[in-house]
């Protein structure tokens, strides 16, 4: 058995392979602003890997990264030896080969330092097999996740005979760091445990197409609308232990045991010949298309990510993103339920637990309220943004309504107008929050900022203008903002009725909720306009007001002062004795 050095906290890691998975952990770590060096030797691996991001930035948990800033902490390297030499952790995703894998992990043990943690994606072979031309064959651990491992949480972890517990649980608090949802094996079984479960399931739902008994996108709505819903809850035994009501398993045993003898042998045994696989992909083919796999791939993770944080909010077991069925969803005008202040306490409650457990995993949150519209919150959005992407740092992102905010509020008819061009944007934020769950609506507003506030914005002609025009300009401009949101939804992923929102007071009540649940430490709340922040649940400040986007390093060092103010019981406010300057936005 190895003995585990001390290890800090992997901040470098090395991804070797460039396929699905491991493009999928890539696009993870560096969310969770780890240093990524992806080892491929393939001619396009950085276009490929770049691709990837762009593709899978929006779906990330947590709400959607921009993929430009994720790439500062990307690096691609052909020669493994470098790209593993200063590597705090190794997460290897090449081909199920024996062989391949047992020479590399070889190489890598000899070129990375003692310390790093050396984990494989495998979904089938064992840590001592794969470790096996290595002087110490203890220090593979498997780390095999579901695809795709940057939104499903679990990852299944497992060390060899002579792998020492310290390494293992090394391993596990690596996953949990980035988000995941570690479970230890407790010994070696062929292909784990959730391929085994998925193959058990897989052969009964081939076996009921094949018969005809369903087709393949009816036994996807079974397993979606039903026993994936049940699921997403409560595993297989908390299901049928609920299912036998006072009594629990005992009693549901005792009625349906006896019986499963006769139900497993009436479960089909379809044979994976020539013309099965042909039938199945002819008919995945003509149910799912031959093309679209990138919007799908993005419904799916979105959809996931929605479940996700439902359950977490609900404080189910497990972390927390959908798993709803594609579909229509019943109107909204109808489903919708005013949030009170007392639903608004209880997700205060809520996002103050989720914050707390992000302490204790040595991560930041950061809780930023904003209006669409407004381009100074728009430039730190993107600011934050940047640092989430360099930093271990969760951004959730709160509606605040600059109309409701201003109203009562005397001012000129002109700019009356202009503020109640205001009121569509936010509501249309509220139903989708509503709708999709808090992961969309960073993703909106990501959509609806880019086409709002960047250079080539609708609102860029407001920036040229003189002192007298530029209301007139902006009147002109806020014409154009029905057709952006309705862009945005498009460009979010996300259904463009939800525009139709835009002119619905029923989601003013749902914006007043959340003004009331900006933090004040007790004091008496007064908002005094967007951004709002507030950094680890203390008091909400106005601001970090920015002209304009800082990155990089620039953006570290900001970072670093606000948490230093803002997390210091002593600080209440800082204010700039002079005119603002005109906002510039580069992205």
């Amino acid at each position: 058995m190895n003995t585990a050095p001390d290890r800090p906290a992997p901040r470098t890691v090395a991804v070797l392979g460039a396929g699905v998975i491991g493009l999928s952990w890539t696009a993870l770590f560096l969310a969770h602003g780890l240093r990524v060096r992806v080892h491929s030797r393939r001619a396009d691996a950085r276009a490929t890997v770049t691709a990837a991001l762009e593709r899978m930035a929006p779906g990330l948990p947590g709400g959607g990264r921009d993929p430009h800033r994720l790439t500062r902490l990307l690096e691609i390297e052909p020669d493994l030896e470098r790209a593993v030499r200063d590597a705090d952790a190794v997460q290897e995703n090449l081909p199920d080969d024996l062989e391949l894998k047992r020479d590399l992990f070889r190489r890598v043990a000899a070129a990375a330092p003692p310390a790093s943690l050396l984990l494989s994606s495998t979904s089938r072979l064992l840590p001592d097999a794969m470790g096996a031309a290595m002087a110490d064959p203890g220090r593979v651990v498997v780390g095999h996740p579901l695809n795709p491992p940057h939104v499903v949480p679990l990852v299944e972890v497992l060390g060899g005979s002579r792998t020492d517990p310290a390494t293992v649980e090394a391993c596990a608090a690596f996953y949990r760091s980035v988000g995941r949802t570690p479970v230890v094996l407790r010994r070696p079984v062929p292909r784990f445990v959730a391929n085994r479960i998925q193959a058990a399931i897989l052969r009964e739902s081939v076996h009921l197409v094949e018969e005809g008994v369903v087709t393949m996108a009816e036994l996807d709505t079974v397993v979606s609308r039903g026993l994936g819903v049940r699921w997403a809850a409560v595993g297989p035994f908390e299901a049928f232990h609920l299912g036998g009501g006072e009594g629990g398993l005992r009693r549901w045993l005792a009625a349906a045991g006896p019986g499963m003898d006769g139900a497993w042998r009436d479960l089909g045994r379809p044979r994976m010949t020539a013309r099965t696989i042909e039938h199945l992909a002819d008919a995945a083919d003509q149910t799912y298309g031959k093309d679209g796999y990138a919007h799908r791939a993005a419904a799916r993770d979105a959809r996931q990510n929605a479940v996700l944080e439902a359950l977490a909010r609900a404080g189910a077991p497990g972390d927390g993103p959908d798993g709803t069925a594609t579909g229509e969803r019943p109107s909204m005008k109808h489903t919708q339920t005013t949030e009170t202040a007392e639903t608004a306490e209880t997700a205060e409650t809520a996002e103050v637990a989720e914050t707390g457990a992000a302490a204790e995993a040595g991560r930041d949150t950061v809780d930023f309220w904003f209006d669409p519209l407004c381009p100074w919150a728009w430039i730190t959005s993107r600011w934050i943004t940047e640092v989430a992407a360099l930093r271990p740092l969760t951004v959730r992102w709160h509606e605040m309504s600059l109309a409701l905010l201003n109203s009562g509020t005397e001012m000129s008819e002109q700019r009356r107008r202009m503020l109640d061009a205001y009121w569509g944007p936010i509501r249309v934020v509220a139903a989708t929050r509503h709708a999709h769950g808090d992961e969309a609506v960073g993703r909106l507003y990501t959509a609806l900022g880019g086409r709002l506030h960047a250079p080539d914005g609708i609102f860029a002609p407001v920036r040229d203008a003189t002192a007298d025009t530029w209301q007139q300009v902006m009147a002109e401009s806020m014409a154009g903002v029905g057709a952006v949101v309705e862009a945005a939804l498009r460009d979010a992923g996300l259904p463009t009725a939800l525009a139709e929102e835009a002119d619905s007071e029923s989601w003013d009540d749902a914006l007043r909720a959340s003004h009331a649940r900006v933090p004040s430490d007790g004091l008496r709340r007064e908002l005094i306009g967007v951004p709002a922040v507030s950094v680890n649940g203390r008091a909400a400040h106005f601001g970090p007001v920015l002209s304009e986007i800082p990155t990089g390093e620039r953006a570290l060092r900001l970072w670093d002062a606000l948490h230093t103010l803002a997390t210091d019981p002593a600080f209440f406010e800082l204010k700039r004795c002079s005119d603002r300057p005109e906002p510039r936005t580069v992205r």
